[in-house]
């Protein structure tokens, strides 16, 4: 497995998104065009991270992916199921699959929020050698 961050899972959800509806913009960062009825945004909310045993961590980021329906609320619902089934597991660019959780969504002035937690381990610091090369001397 290789190692997981923020910007890999971020780029796992663009591109599922991307791959279920090509017509439609998907936005991680600044809205540079404005948005049009059937785009996405997809925002990192929150972010937790907590210690676990030595240099080893768990994370917990939730993510909001924004549509901005074509069709009212109907357009929201029927988007909310494709995205629950679509981002319960992602592919992150050197394959390997992550499980999402808590998924949940809300419309909130006409437009869907969903959100979804991708929680995955890390290691912090230079994983060393965990033992020195030990020499044998062997007397007679």
């Amino acid at each position: 497995m290789s190692e997981i961050n923020t910007q890999k899972i971020l780029d796992g959800i663009t591109r599922a998104i991307s791959a279920e509806w090509p017509q439609s913009q998907i936005f991680d960062d600044e809205i540079e065009h404005g948005l049009r009825p059937g785009d996405f945004n997809v925002i990192l909310v929150t972010s937790s991270q907590q210690q676990i045993v030595g240099e080893r961590y768990k994370r917990t980021p939730l993510f909001d992916v924004l549509y901005y329906p074509k069709n009212g609320r109907e357009d929201c619902y029927k988007v909310a199921d494709t995205l629950s089934l679509l981002l319960n597991v992602i592919s992150l660019a050197e394959g390997d699959l992550l499980r999402g959780t808590g998924l949940d969504f809300e419309v909130v002035d006409g437009v869907l929020h969903f959100y979804v937690r991708y929680t995955h381990f890390v290691r912090r610091g230079e994983i060393g050698d965990p033992m020195e090369t030990l020499e044998i001397k062997q007397g007679g």
